[in-house]
């Protein structure tokens, strides 16, 4: 079972409101108590204390993923995410999938680990 929720630090190449907008969805209902969003204002901009801090370290687009951080703890995987470039519906709408996505895998997981007990 999890003891806590997953820590994703998302982070586009520059602050163009992608991150902030993607950590606002994710404080929707159905995803409390199974992830943590923090958005950060540009990948150029982590600090060591961020990558220390996440799980998941989100790139939103190719721009990003290219200038994602090489040296991160071993505790703070890479994922990207294609999201389109301007905030909007399509954004959201693609967002909430990724999101749902994988917190569907984290319940899932966690059913098979309560089976297990």
């Amino acid at each position: 079972m999890f003891k806590r929720r997953a820590r994703l630090l998302v982070a586009s190449e520059r602050p163009d409101g992608r991150a902030a907008r993607v950590a606002e969805l994710a404080a929707a209902a159905e995803f409390e108590g199974w992830i943590e969003v923090r958005p950060a204002r540009a990948m150029c901009a982590l600090t060591d204390d961020d990558l220390a801090w996440a799980d998941l370290l989100v790139a939103v687009d190719t721009a990003a993923a290219r200038a994602m951080p090489e040296h991160r703890p071993a505790t703070c995987r890479p994922k990207y995410w294609r999201l389109p470039a301007d905030t909007g519906a399509e954004l959201d709408l693609q967002a909430l999938e990724a999101l749902r996505c994988m917190v569907g895998g984290m319940r899932m997981l966690a059913r098979v680990d309560a089976e297990d007990a």
